[in-house]
């Protein structure tokens, strides 16, 4: 295969992966077929076994590549610049309850019931659950980092602050734009500022990642 064949073999795969990103996240990962994920990518079925052995193996590079997405557009909101040093550990919070299209869905709460359910195979699971966790301890060392969670109280409630965040996009995805649901969305917001309202000046203990 000559380099331009080769690169065009990538670009290829690349939007196979993409558009079923697109579709998994909207849709939901067992509601999709290859047929389906291919026609968005304007391409032949056949083609898809060029790039692919099964769509089980297309799902587990979709994880990991949605997961790796969540984690840079995390970080780079971390890393804006903020007169108060304090803000930055609302700055997640604040980005992840925005309204959103159902095509950039949070892919813990999209992949959730694919992986729960019997369809899914053992690779795809673990690509979620390395996913989640690397997320989720992002999170709290992000919060560490800010100054938000200096003691065991604190880091109590940056995790119990996750959680919240989590739940409150959920419900926002299935109930729709209800005003207990911005109520609640309002509520996790107002856990988060204050949170960067009590900033300590001590410094925050190490935190070890698996």
């Amino acid at each position: 295969m000559g380099r331009s064949s080769h690169e065009q073999a990538q670009k290829n795969r690349q939007r196979i992966v993409e558009c079923a990103s697109r579709l998994f996240r909207e849709f939901g990962v067992d509601n999709v077929s290859v047929a389906e994920v291919m026609s968005a990518a304007d391409m032949t079925i056949g083609g898809f076994y060029k790039h692919f052995e099964s769509k089980d193996a297309l799902v587990e590079e979709v994880f990991s590549l949605t997961f790796e997405q969540s984690s840079a557009t995390w970080r780079q909101v971390s890393e804006r610049k903020y007169d108060d040093p304090g803000l930055r550990s609302a700055a997640i919070v604040d980005y992840y309850l925005k309204k959103k299209g159902a095509g950039q869905a949070c892919p813990m709460i999209a992949f959730a019931p694919h992986v729960t359910s019997e369809a899914a195979d053992e690779s795809s699971r673990q690509s979620y659950r390395n996913g989640t966790e690397a997320l989720y301890s992002q999170f709290l060392d992000h919060l560490a980092k800010s100054g938000t969670a200096n003691g065991a109280s604190s880091d109590q409630e940056a995790k119990v602050l996750f959680a919240a965040m989590i739940g409150a996009r959920l419900l926002a995805q299935a109930v729709g734009d209800a005003e207990w649901v911005r109520s609640l969305k309002s509520a996790v917001r107002a856990e988060a500022a204050q949170g960067a309202a009590s900033l300590e000046v001590a410094p925050a203990p190490a935190r070890t990642v698996r």
